[in-house]
């Protein structure tokens, strides 16, 4: 499928569909206020200037939008904000100077107890963040990259600013778990890999094909296992992937971070 969609829409829709797999698109949802002028106007001049930000000017955003940083509740989980750096499909920096992961406050509390179910299977074990709250500017950012692709087929790839995310109301989270060096356990497909075989609800076919092994299957199922006792639910397409509540309950609890 991701063949005959480069070979149709050419290199960006590739390049960019692994980007924006963690944010579904569900054509029946209301979209919110914002016009999509106003939102990218708003996008534009914060993408312009992220990358002058102080240390602690985008953190402090967040902060005063009432996030908090997941480490402040459980220093135990360990973070590394891939689109803070070029070690992401787009190679760009995309959060500027950000190196802390920022949540909801009850969503960080639930990544806090999965931790801690993780601690208690085995102590050497870590989460290891990747992705927490995603700024509704950059979202839109990367739908207008995306804009030589229709709208209707667009929507297959990447959320619709209007209608938002759970990652943009701070409400999901990319993660996987490491050891305590800080190396990521095998997975058998990397974050954001958009092969099939990094679905969980693939992984019998590529394990009978030999392409996943039981090991990498296991590690999987420890992430899912310690983040469903937590209250989080899996992604069928994305092994790293969790929400800690439906789009549409985010949306009535918090405000989109813009």
């Amino acid at each position: 499928m991701i063949k005959k969609i480069t070979q149709k829409y050419g290199f960006y829709s590739m390049y960019f569909l692994v980007l924006f797999s963690c944010s579904s698109y569900n054509q029946n949802e209301a979209a919110s206020d914002l016009s999509l002028d106003e939102l990218y106007k708003n996008q534009e001049t914060e993408s312009e200037t992220v990358s002058n930000k102080k240390p602690d000017t985008l953190a402090l955003r967040l902060i005063d939008l009432g996030l908090v940083d997941v480490q402040t509740i459980n220093p135990n989980i360990r973070v590394e904000l891939k689109y803070s750096t070029t070690d992401n499909f787009m190679k760009t920096n995309v959060y500027g100077k950000l190196n802390q992961a920022f949540l909801q406050e009850e969503v960080a509390r639930k990544l806090s107890l999965a931790q801690q179910k993780l601690t208690a299977t085995d102590s050497t074990l870590f989460l290891l963040v990747y992705d927490a709250v995603r700024p509704l500017w950059v979202q839109g950012k990367m739908w207008n990259l995306l804009d030589s692709i229709p709208i209707h087929q667009r929507v297959k790839f990447v959320s619709n600013p209007k209608n938002g995310s759970v990652h943009n109301y701070g409400a999901a989270v990319d993660l996987t778990i490491c050891d305590a060096h800080g190396i990521p356990l095998d997975m058998g497909a990397g974050f954001d890999d958009p092969g099939e075989i990094a679905y969980p609800s693939k992984e019998t076919y590529f394990l009978n094909k030999g392409e996943l092994t039981q090991a990498q299957i296991k590690n999987r199922q420890l992430l899912r296992k310690v983040m469903k006792s937590a209250g989080f639910t899996n992604l069928n397409t994305e092994w790293w992937h969790f929400n800690a509540m439906s789009r549409q309950e985010a949306k009535r609890r918090y405000k989109i971070v813009l």
